[in-house]
């Protein structure tokens, strides 16, 4: 999966899924593998939010704006209620974060309990841009994973996180052909912060201040990997069909 097109992970895994005859093994790759970004809307407030793995129960998904799931299941997973005050801040925040980072998109902010000493939760943007100067189709989906676990010898929490993002950029067929650039990186790190309660809002700005230098730094890493290296390579075929056009005047 980490050598196939990430716009093409829901037709990949289908073809996995038929393989695999063990229902758990594939609820576990589908928990692993990184899918495209889908966009919903909250039946009750109207705001959209984002459809991932981290707030499905099932077939419905858990609006981070009313906590209800769509369509409504009975026994759908819920939050601790110190959790979901955080999760409301951090879905807060996060929205101010993407609107001056990205001047647009959507973000979502999902929480949930891993035992009695740690949470985890998921930072999530996608921001499709509109076509222009022959670009038909520009999107970028960002998904950060971040577990936070309470050390109470040192009175401080280590947070581990996971970025990955995807970059999707094609352009209309014109006398030079189309293009279709699809790619993705993940990186990990972990970080060591003093908190003294176990569901302060400094969390919330601890976790926002790792996100934002992962997504930094991812977003330098792509443009040295893909886009300098596919711009490298366009001046490299000008350059030959230059020279063949010079061979054939002369």
């Amino acid at each position: 999966m980490r050598r196939m097109p990430p716009a093409l992970s829901d037709k990949s895994l289908a073809g996995l899924n038929r393989l695999i005859e063990d229902a758990e093994i594939v609820d576990q790759v589908c928990q692993r593998v990184d899918k495209p970004l889908k966009v919903g809307q909250c039946e009750q407030t109207g705001g959209e939010f984002i459809l991932c793995e981290f707030n499905r129960d099932g077939n419905s998904y858990r609006s981070p704006m009313s906590n209800l799931y769509q369509p409504p299941i009975p026994g759908g997973a819920v939050l601790s209620e110190p959790l979901r005050r955080l999760e409301l801040k951090a879905n807060e925040i996060f929205n101010d974060y993407r609107r001056l980072y990205y001047e647009g998109g959507v973000s979502s902010v999902y929480f949930w309990d891993v035992s009695a000493t740690a949470f985890a939760c998921a930072f999530l943007v996608k921001k499709d841009c509109e076509p222009r100067d022959g670009i038909t189709q520009a999107s970028w989906e960002s998904s950060n994973l971040i577990q936070a676990e309470f050390e109470s010898q040192s009175r401080s929490v280590k947070y581990s996180i996971t970025s990955t993002v995807f970059l999707t950029i094609s352009s209309e067929e014109n006398s030079y052909g189309n293009l279709n650039l699809t790619g993705g990186l993940t990186r990990q790190h972990q970080e060591h912060k003093p908190c003294n309660d176990g569901f302060a809002e400094s969390h919330v700005y601890n976790i926002i201040a790792l996100v934002e230098n992962m997504e930094s730094k991812l977003r330098s890493s792509l443009d040295l990997i893909y886009i300098s290296k596919t711009q490298e390579i366009l001046d490299r075929t000008r350059h030959v069909e230059m020279e063949k056009s010079r061979v054939k005047l002369a």
